[in-house]
């Protein structure tokens, strides 16, 4: 079975994603553009802790996180794809080729002159192989008639902490502000609910 190598194929989808910004993009902003740009090996979904949540396990006494379910380990910490952690790695290895720009503004990834030519043609400084390079190319745009089942394999993708988020964003936004203030203090009295009678109440 050939090997696939992840890393290689994560430093050229990142010279293609910071080509698409010559000033530079935020780190959320390469993760939005690299899950919409790709479709990755469903491996490469598998949820991880993010930078705290080892610590947390280890608090929590789990030594080995490989050893915890994955709707478990969700629950017990803050995680993200496999394939966010790696692309912070290629990242580092882009910026000692000399493709990333170190006196970017803290938090904005932005290519080097040097970069924006590697970017230009990934394959004359990265060798990838046939199967490497259909991971590395940029799916078709969809038009704007895209229907949300064509979607939903996507965000089927994110964890539910994230799913949680998605929809209490979309609600926020579709809800006045003064059936917010409803939703608000209907989550407080179910808090209350379920606090112990010792503990102080907060708001």
């Amino acid at each position: 079975m050939e090997q696939i190598r992840q890393r290689e194929i994560l430093n050229v989808v990142l010279l293609q994603v910071l080509a698409t910004a010559p000033s530079g993009m935020a780190v959320a902003d390469v993760n939005e553009a690299s899950a919409a740009s790709y479709d990755f090996p469903e491996a490469w979904y598998r949820e991880l802790p993010d930078s705290e949540g080892y610590d947390t396990l280890k608090q929590l006494g789990y030594p080995d996180r490989r050893q915890i379910p994955q709707a478990q380990l969700i629950e017990l910490v803050r995680t993200e794809p496999q394939w966010k952690n790696e692309i912070r790695w290629a990242r580092n290895e882009l910026r000692k080729r000399g493709y990333l720009d170190g006196s970017a503004p803290r938090g904005v990834w932005r290519l080097t002159a040097d970069g924006i030519a590697a970017a230009a043609n990934p394959q004359a400084h990265i060798a990838l192989t046939e199967r490497e390079r259909e991971i590395a190319t940029p799916k078709p745009k969809k038009r704007r008639s895209q229907t949300l089942r064509e979607r939903t394999p996507q965000s089927s993708r994110k964890s539910q902490r994230e799913q949680l988020l998605d929809a209490l964003t979309a609600l926020g936004r579709a809800l006045p502000i003064t059936e917010l203030e409803l939703v608000v203090e209907l989550a407080r009295v179910v808090r209350r609910r379920n606090l112990p009678d010792q503990l102080p109440e907060v708001d």
